[in-house]
């Protein structure tokens, strides 16, 4: 795991109650967030790892962010995180 998704609070921007972290270098995203467990919130990492698959799981997130607002926080990183890869891969190539 890159240097970057090791500390989302330095290098994080936050939805809701998710934080994401975009390796430009790497060219993925993660998702820090909780979950409802059992005694208390767990933490949970999603790493995604090409513009693609931001993009399918933002259509998803999207989706089901009309029943579960956390689903809304979600998307909205992940839409923040292809953005973010999208420019940078667009300054290689221009």
């Amino acid at each position: 795991m890159s240097a970057v998704h090791n500390d989302p609070a330095s290098n994080g921007t936050t939805f809701g109650r998710v934080t994401v972290t975009v390796d430009l270098a790497a060219g993925d995203c993660m998702i820090h967030g909780t979950r409802p467990g059992p005694i208390a919130d767990v933490p949970v990492r999603k790493r995604f790892h090409s513009i693609d698959e931001i993009q399918g799981a933002y259509q998803v997130q999207l989706g089901l962010s009309a029943s579960d607002p956390a689903a809304g926080d979600v998307a909205r990183a992940l839409k923040f995180a292809a953005q973010q890869l999208q420019n940078a891969k667009g300054r290689k190539n221009g």
